[in-house]
């Protein structure tokens, strides 16, 4: 493993590679009856799930076999274990793998909650791949602000109110207003709304997230994409 195969991993992923999924950060909304939080529509992906979610930016296994083929065309993976049949063995649902870059080896592991047969095992392999090229730097810095449920869960939604402070609720048009103009303008560049989402927290140099964005983080964007085209 030289120094060029371990810049040629961690480079960045354009804007094309990168997709936006939503994470739930409470551990009681993932499985169910929680009180502390609401099911409602998501204004950034579309979806109806509980307010306790992020959306983290990743990677997809295609995109990921892509950069390993173009730095170790030799590359590969093995199972960390077989069964008595000679299959990949799984502990507790999950592949644990050894993936083989530039001659250094390094473990990974991988799962598919919410698959089954043979699409969960395709699961897993892209997982553990994905996982373990992260020990090589791959897409590493997707992989950090990936939150830490039990470290830092989720607070709970506020009270209702009968209405909110006036300065908060100028401040919530303002970036509501300022989110559709954005909105408007990737839409007629092709831009889907996860996709502006990403190209948003790509930008922001602090990995501020769209929906949470001040509206004077979401008014610099919106200058930036007028001036320059809106490239992070």
């Amino acid at each position: 493993m030289t120094p060029e195969m371990l810049d040629a991993l961690r480079a960045p992923f354009d804007g094309d590679a990168v997709r936006t999924r939503s994470e739930v950060t409470c551990p009681a909304c993932k499985v169910g009856g929680c009180s502390a939080h609401r099911i409602a529509p998501c204004e950034e992906c579309g979806g109806m799930l509980t307010t306790a979610h992020v959306h983290l930016d990743y990677v997809g296994h295609a995109h990921v076999t892509a950069r390993l083929l173009d730095v170790d065309p030799e590359w590969t993976w093995e199972p960390l274990a077989l069964t008595p049949d000679g299959l990949p063995a799984l502990q507790d649902g999950a592949l644990w793998i050894r993936l083989t870059i530039g001659g250094v080896t390094r473990l990974g592991v991988g799962d598919a909650v919410g698959h089954r047969g043979g699409r969960a095992l395709k699961e897993m392999i892209g997982d553990a791949i994905r996982n373990a090229a992260m020990r090589f730097g791959v897409a590493l810095d997707m992989w950090m602000r990936q939150p830490d449920a039990a470290a830092d869960p989720a607070p709970a939604d506020p009270p209702p109110t009968s209405e909110p402070a006036a300065a908060e609720r100028d401040e919530r048009a303002d970036a509501n207003h300022l989110r559709g103009r954005i909105r408007d303008i990737t839409k007629g560049r092709g831009r889907s709304a996860s996709q502006t989402a990403a190209d948003f927290t790509k930008w922001s140099k602090k990995g501020t997230q769209f929906l949470r964005a001040s509206p004077a983080e979401l008014a610099e964007y919106l200058d930036h994409l007028l001036q320059h085209g809106g490239k992070p």
